[in-house]
């Protein structure tokens, strides 16, 4: 590597062009990034090849993960450690979107564009550590659920569900602006292997034109209402704000704020929590498949679309200062050099 900074490129421009000023281009740094995107549309240096972790550990049953905001192409996809001892996880094969959902072959992935954001749908070798805490099927198939604040009028829906045969449907109020729904009752889940390294998860599906009215989510887990660990969520599963429909929920415990000295060994207790925009009431949400689950850490290697960096190691579209770095070896800069 070549630590070619925007100084020196407008240098070496400035010789090329026979000491003929660079003044007439009113947008320098402009010119280069359209001269790194065409030659990245046409190759792929190996000088922005990078290698980060998931910012999400993979799943049983979850599909859909957010993706680096600078993918270009992937060229691997394995553990994050121990990869020659994990044979059965540690190979993943590209498949195209329809492909992928038609089959979920076991270490397949995905590529999916989806409003204008790109995510990676991923599945790997079930682990087989997916827990049911409710199946929402009604308000009592795991103890009783009872409602407070702005959440009333618990009913079970029998048509729109994602497992089991229903969902738990609720009207909110918006009177406040926070409801939850509670349920002390339940049956005891041991989680304690999972050392509060786990994640819980579950739908919620938000009617037509209502997904701007939500703020925050809040989920409880333990093991009575004065012991308790807390997570609060403004987005759903795959990082993108909440939408009408089905909307997957991610709660990181390994992130929690606690309350008590909840037991770990005991968890009986959950509370789920909503946060609306006040004055506006919300009718028919439903909650379903609450699950509970510990998930593998995985990391990615990748072709980069940027082809600069700044001084804080930051890969950028676009260079700013002429202290910033093109991430090119002597070959490469040649291309550059001719697409400018």
């Amino acid at each position: 590597m070549l630590n070619i900074t925007l100084a020196t490129l407008k240098a070496d421009m400035i010789v090329k062009m026979k000491g003929t000023s660079l003044r007439p281009s009113n947008d320098f740094y402009g010119t280069v990034a359209g001269a790194a995107g065409r030659m990245l549309s046409r190759i792929d240096p190996q000088e922005t090849i990078r290698t980060v972790t998931m910012s999400s550990p993979f799943f049983d049953q979850i599909q859909d993960y957010a993706l680096v905001s600078d993918f270009k192409r992937m060229i691997d996809i394995r553990p994050q450690v121990n990869r020659i001892y994990q044979p059965g996880l540690s190979h993943f094969s590209e498949t195209a979107p329809r492909q992928f959902l038609e089959r979920l072959d076991p270490n397949s992935f995905s590529i999916r564009y989806n409003n204008g954001v790109r995510s990676i749908r991923a599945q790997k070798l079930p682990s087989n550590d997916v827990i049911l805490l409710d199946s929402f099927d009604n308000s009592t198939a795991n103890g009783s659920w009872a409602a407070s604040g702005d959440i009333s009028g618990l009913y079970t829906e029998a048509l729109n569900f994602v497992e089991g045969n229903g969902s738990l449907g609720m009207n909110l109020s918006g009177s406040t602006g926070t409801g939850y729904i509670e349920n002390s009752t339940a049956s005891v889940a041991d989680l304690s292997a999972f050392l509060w390294e786990d994640s819980s998860f579950f739908f919620i599906w938000i009617p037509s034109g209502k997904s701007a009215l939500f703020t925050s989510l809040v989920l409880r887990r333990g093991s009575s209402s004065a012991n308790y660990k807390s997570v609060s969520i403004t987005t759903k599963f795959d990082g993108t704000a909440f939408t009408d429909g089905w909307n997957l929920c991610r709660f990181d415990w390994n992130t929690a704020t606690t309350t008590g000295s909840p037991d770990n060994t005991k968890n009986t207790y959950r509370r789920i929590t909503m946060n609306t925009t006040a004055g506006t009431a919300i009718a028919g949400v439903l909650l379903d498949n609450f699950t509970n689950s510990m998930g593998d850490l995985y990391e990615i290697e990748y072709y980069s679309e940027c082809l600069f960096t700044d001084l804080t190691g930051a890969w950028i579209y676009r260079p700013t200062a002429d202290t910033d770095i093109i991430q090119v070896g002597p070959a490469s800069y040649e291309i550059l050099k001719a697409e400018i």
